[in-house]
């Protein structure tokens, strides 16, 4: 029996070693991998940097740039013109098609005043007014309207605190609450706002990193007629199919580990203000062995699927589609912001989303929860390695 198992060791062993040497000279494969280490760091910075230069230029439109407004019947309400200029608001002559003026992106808000504000403003009662604006305008032009709008509000409160002091009541009767915010959140946390996106691009990465060779060694060797001398010698099928998972699995980790290098060094030199995040060596480790097992589950999974394929292209337009399968869990990511709990720790590819964002949050992930991540993701990879050994045993490989 131990000679036995020393056989089917070494069988195993050179089958994976020919695998890894044969596949480390296919370009395909060493085209992923460089590209792992170099598009994905360049990614993670242009999406920083473009948030970084966004939040600059709207900091500096606040704070440099006086927000010209439009106002029709500005005559109604002096004071409140008085007030807009000294909140930095430029007051203008309005066009005479305020709709269309928006509409084709003249200017960003338009104020109309009617004849009726004057005599409700003396009255005590509500001075209606109409801001005019275009909702579906996003980013830097949607602050002129933010900006006017805060602005009147401000104005309008300071109005109604007055009008209570002079009826003898103390302007806090009607503010019973105050609301005082307290932000805990380090510069880790809030950068990692910005960090969604990274999981999925490290699951497309590592699926990549195996895919070509999850093919070559099954729907290729098939359509190259060297599976069926290669299954008739005298090595256990299931050794054979767990030598080519293995070696499949050694690219993948390897592209994992490249992706980290990457997005260390990206983070390390990056030269924007807007992140404090750094990658260290233990968190690095950390995420490549919560992966790790992930991995497995990938490789497993690709390695089974190629093998009903009966060409080489096949496999490759099957992949393609199971590549997007581990993704979809990470959506939620972006949309729910999902914490690490035990009702979540379970699900492949959305643990290990998370795992990596908290990591590089500088937020700290429960052992237990780590470990909830790592089993899951093994019991599937065992699954999915299981049925594809079963695919190896039968006959119809072959056909």
């Amino acid at each position: 029996m131990h000679t036995r198992n020393i056989s089917h060791l070494s069988s195993l062993w050179t089958i994976l070693k020919k695998e890894v040497i044969d596949n480390a000279r296919d370009r395909r494969t060493l085209t992923t991998m460089g590209i792992s280490i170099v598009i994905f760091p360049l990614l993670i910075f242009g999406l920083i940097w473009f948030l970084d230069k966004t939040v600059k230029e709207e900091t500096d439109l606040v704070n440099a740039d006086a927000v010209k407004l439009p106002v029709i019947g500005a005559e109604y309400a002096p004071n409140l013109m008085a007030w807009l200029g000294q909140n930095n608001i430029e007051i203008v002559d309005a066009p005479d098609d305020p709709e269309a003026s928006i509409s084709q992106g003249e200017y960003r808000v338009i104020l109309l005043i009617g004849e009726n504000y004057p005599e409700a403003f003396r009255k005590g009662t509500t001075a209606p007014l109409r801001l005019i604006h275009d909702s579906s305008i996003t980013g830097l032009e949607k602050i002129g309207y933010s900006t006017v709008r805060s602005a009147i509000n401000t104005y309008s409160s300071q109005i109604s605190s007055l009008r209570l002091m002079a009826r003898g009541v103390n302007p806090e009767v009607v503010r019973p609450i105050q609301i005082n915010t307290s932000d805990v959140a380090t510069p880790q946390a809030r950068s990692g706002q910005f960090l969604t996106m990274m999981p999925y691009l490290m699951i497309m990465f590592i699926m990549a990193g195996g895919m070509y060779l999850a093919i070559d060694t099954t729907a290729g060797e098939r359509e190259k007629g060297s599976l069926e001398p290669l299954l008739t010698q005298p090595v256990k099928r299931h050794i054979v199919l767990l030598a080519k998972l293995g070696a499949t699995v050694v690219f993948s980790s390897l592209t994992l580990l490249l992706v980290l290098s990457g997005l260390a060094l990206a983070f390390k030199y990056m030269p924007v203000d807007l992140i404090s995040i750094s990658v260290s060596l233990g968190s690095i480790l950390k995420i490549f062995l919560a992966c790790l097992p992930f991995v497995f589950a990938g490789c497993a999974l690709m390695v089974l699927v190629a093998s009903f394929t009966k060409s080489y292209k096949e496999a490759q337009s099957y992949l393609g589609m199971v590549m997007l399968v581990p993704t979809l869990p990470l959506m939620s990511l972006a949309f729910l912001s999902p914490e690490p709990s035990v009702s979540n720790m379970w699900i492949p590819a959305l643990s290990q989303g998370m795992i990596i964002i908290e990591t590089l949050k500088g937020e700290h992930v429960p052992i237990n929860l780590i470990g909830i991540s790592m089993i899951c993701s093994l019991l599937l990879a065992t699954v999915l390695a299981w049925f594809a050994v079963k695919l190896y045993q039968r006959e119809r490989i072959l056909g």
